[in-house]
């Protein structure tokens, strides 16, 4: 993707990305033919667009004959798959994606269990073996009807978290994951084989009865390696069949995408974070004025009404104020234009997005940490030593983002990327009064977690590197339920298991 002015990146429409999504879940099978789709208004709450984005995509899927719509009834998917010999046709589509389809079921074993077990602390055991309760009921029919109904009953235990992001990403990666594909076309052979080696879904809520935070992380991640051992072994069995005459050969290509920012206006939304990070981080002083808006368009690669929708966000937010002629000063945080503007709903969300974004790294920044860490070089210490040290540098920013780099799941670091994103670190800073320069804890942990990194200290690296999104969790958090955001304190703290 190109890059924009200001380091913005270019984005997906809203039109594309959810037209994209439910186009992905009718062409793997995750909707199947005859299943309805959500209501419009289901749609417009699940990816937070307007009414006529969701009637343009339901309008676009059936155009290409992938689902019928009728006025006042839901959407029907009357897709139906290529026949062929063997089903060669999908055989070969989930071949060309065998690498990225490895790397998905990987990734999940990754952060799933501890968003699982986190999401079980949050709502308590009870509430958790209620989200679970089905699953008990259906526990010996087929495997498809189990794997729905697990599929559900964890869908509800993620939503009991009060996390804005973790659902969301257990379902992009349980749809590029092909899980319909193993249940039909491999007569479910190698997720029985897994079933047989972690039980069945009882055993999670087993688990949970127990109520042990660490019981219930390592079922979940016997249970992912399970199903990633499995997938894989089948995957290769296709694999030696399609070197056989009139199979094809399939070519590897990545499918998987995924943003933290869905129905966001990205372009003011972005320039409004790049703004407050160069305002909270000391780059725009105190009392000094922004550029114009003409000159901040022609950074930013925007028009001017762009710029004009991000510098009102601002001024709401209390980082700045606009007079006319003279311009937009910047004022640093103000409690009171901070307090009216977490009235408004749009703003109350984007904060529960901060603290939601802050809350998911401090339970997934530490797996990722662990696998990077040995891809880490000496020459790469160095460079990150000198980029730490430049004058208005994060030094958790660069922290993360070269583990992210050095990430070897594709999927893993795109859900990192988009995450880290919206962590603009001015926000934080802005809570005190001389902004970064004054406030050195979140520095002074980052700080900590790289001299660990030098010293090659895996563990430690990793517990400080998690503890410093933790820190960032609280502070913030905090702030804002003062303000009157009493939503923000049902987004605890996780703590180190």
């Amino acid at each position: 993707m190109g890059k924009r002015g200001g380091g913005l990146e270019d984005k997906q429409t809203l039109n594309e990305y959810v037209y994209g999504n439910l186009r992905e879940q009718i062409l793997t099978g995750y909707l199947r033919r005859g299943d309805s789709l959500p209501s419009l208004s289901q749609l417009c709450e699940t990816y937070h667009v307007g009414i006529r984005t969701a009637r343009d995509v339901l309008r676009r899927l059936s155009q290409e004959n992938l689902i019928r719509t009728e006025e006042r009834r839901p959407s029907v998917v009357i897709y139906r798959r290529p026949e062929g010999t063997g089903n060669q046709v999908e055989i070969s589509a989930v071949l060309a994606r065998r690498a990225e389809i490895g790397e998905i079921y990987e990734t999940m074993g990754q952060i799933m269990p501890e968003l699982f077990a986190f999401s079980v602390q949050v709502c308590g055991r009870e509430a958790a073996l209620e989200c679970l309760r089905g699953m008990k009921k259906d526990s010996r029919n087929a495997l498809e009807v189990r794997w729905k109904t697990a599929s559900t009953a964890l869908n509800r235990l993620l939503d009991a978290s009060c996390n804005l992001l973790f659902r969301d990403v257990f379902t992009s990666l349980k749809i590029c994951a092909r899980v319909p594909f193993f249940l039909e076309y491999s007569e479910a052979a190698p997720l029985s084989r897994a079933y047989r080696d972690y039980g069945n879904p009882m055993w999670i809520a087993e688990a949970v009865e127990t109520g042990d935070p660490e019981e219930i992380q390592r079922r979940f991640s016997a249970m992912y390696r399970a199903l990633a051992d499995g997938v894989e072994e089948y995957l290769a069995s296709l694999a030696a069949l399609a070197d056989r005459p009139g199979c094809g050969t399939p070519e590897e290509k990545r499918c998987f995408s995924w943003s933290a920012e869905l129905g966001r206006d990205h372009y003011y939304l972005q320039i409004s974070r790049s703004l407050i990070d160069r305002i909270g981080t000391g780059f725009y002083r105190d009392g000094s004025f922004l550029p114009s808006e003409a000159a901040l368009a022609a950074e930013y690669g925007v028009s001017v009404s762009t710029i004009r929708k991000a510098l009102a966000m601002l001024n709401r937010l209390g980082f700045c104020r606009t007079y006319n002629v003279k311009g937009t000063q910047v004022t640093l945080f103000n409690d009171e234009a901070t307090f009216y503007a977490l009235k408004n709903r749009v703003h109350k969300r984007e904060t529960l997005l901060y603290l939601s974004g802050l809350q998911f790294m401090t339970l997934a920044a530490g797996p990722a940490a662990k696998l990077a860490f040995p891809r880490i070089s000496g020459a790469e210490l160095l460079r990150l030593k000198g980029e730490m040290e430049q004058p208005l540098s994060i030094p958790l920013d660069v922290l993360i983002r070269c583990v992210i780099r050095h990430l070897p799941l594709e999927p893993y670091r795109v859900i990192l990327q988009e995450v880290s994103d919206i962590l603009h670190w001015g926000y934080y800073y802005s809570f005190y009064e001389g902004g970064a320069r004054s406030a050195n804890e979140l520095n002074d942990r980052a700080l900590k977690a790289f001299a660990l990194l030098e010293e090659g200290r895996r563990d430690a690296f990793v517990g400080v590197l998690s503890g410093c999104y933790g820190h960032a969790l609280e502070m913030v958090r905090d702030a804002m339920v003062e303000f009157g955001l009493l939503e923000a304190a049902n987004l605890i703290t996780p703590t180190p298991q």
